[in-house]
C-alpha cells in the first residue's frame, strides 16, 4: 500500500468513527420475540422507479443483511402469516432532527395500493394493503440524521411495535456498501437473540 492509499484509507476511517453510528434499540416489555418463528416485509410501494434504480445497490445489501440476521436469529421467511412483520426506513441527504419520508417502505399505505417495489417481490407480506396501523410506530416521531437506518419489528397479529432499532450519524451512500451492512450488523448485536447468544 502507498503513501497515498493509507492516507486515504485513514482518512476515511476517521470520517466513519467520528461520525459514527450510535445504535439505539426497544423492545416491548410484554413480549417475547422467542415466541415469535416467521417474518415478512411491510414493502414500498410508494417507490420512484427512477430513484430506486439509483439506489439498487443500496436497497440490495439492506434486505440482505436483514434477511441474514433474521435468519440467524432462528426466524424463517413466511410471506402468508408471517409473526413478524418487518419495517426498514433509511434516510439519506437529509439534516439531523428534520422530518422524513420512509426510503425503503411507504407507510401506511394508500387505499387500494398493489404496486410494490421489485426489491420486496420474494419477501413481502401478501396482506400488507390491508394490515392497518402499527401502534407505537410513527415515521415523523424520529430523528433522523444522514445514513440513519430504523428497523421495526411488529406483530403481525396484534400489530404492535415489539422491536426497533436505529443507528444515527454514520455517512453510508452508494459508494460505501461495506458501512450499509455494518450498519445493519451494529443494529442487530442489540437484538435479544444475539445478546442471549453472547452471554452462553
Amino acid at each position: 500500500m502507498n503513501t497515498n492509499q493509507f492516507l486515504s484509507l485513514f482518512i476515511f476511517s476517521l470520517l466513519f468513527i467520528s461520525c459514527g453510528s450510535q445504535v439505539k434499540t426497544t423492545s416491548s416489555k410484554d413480549k417475547d420475540l422467542n415466541n415469535y418463528q416467521t417474518y415478512a416485509y411491510l414493502p414500498n410501494s410508494g417507490f420512484n422507479t427512477a430513484k430506486m434504480e439509483n439506489d439498487q445497490n443500496i436497497n440490495k445489501i439492506v434486505l440482505e443483511t436483514v434477511n441474514m440476521n433474521m435468519e440467524n436469529a432462528g426466524y424463517s421467511l413466511d410471506t402468508e402469516q408471517p409473526d413478524l412483520l418487518v419495517l426498514i426506513n433509511s434516510t439519506t441527504n437529509i439534516e439531523e432532527n428534520q422530518k422524513t419520508e420512509a426510503e425503503y417502505a411507504s407507510y401506511p399505505y394508500d387505499p387500494g395500493v398493489t404496486a410494490v417495489s421489485p426489491l420486496y417481490s420474494n419477501y413481502f407480506y401478501s396482506g400488507f394493503a390491508n394490515f392497518g396501523p402499527i401502534t407505537g410506530y410513527d415515521v415523523n416521531t424520529y430523528q433522523y440524521q444522514e445514513g440513519a437506518v430504523d428497523i421495526n419489528l411488529v406483530d403481525g397479529k396484534t400489530k404492535e411495535l415489539v422491536w426497533s432499532g436505529q443507528t444515527s450519524g454514520a455517512i453510508v451512500n452508494a459508494a460505501n456498501l461495506e458501512a450499509q451492512e455494518e450498519l445493519i450488523n451494529q443494529i442487530f448485536s442489540e437484538f435479544p437473540a444475539f445478546q442471549e447468544n453472547s452471554k452462553k
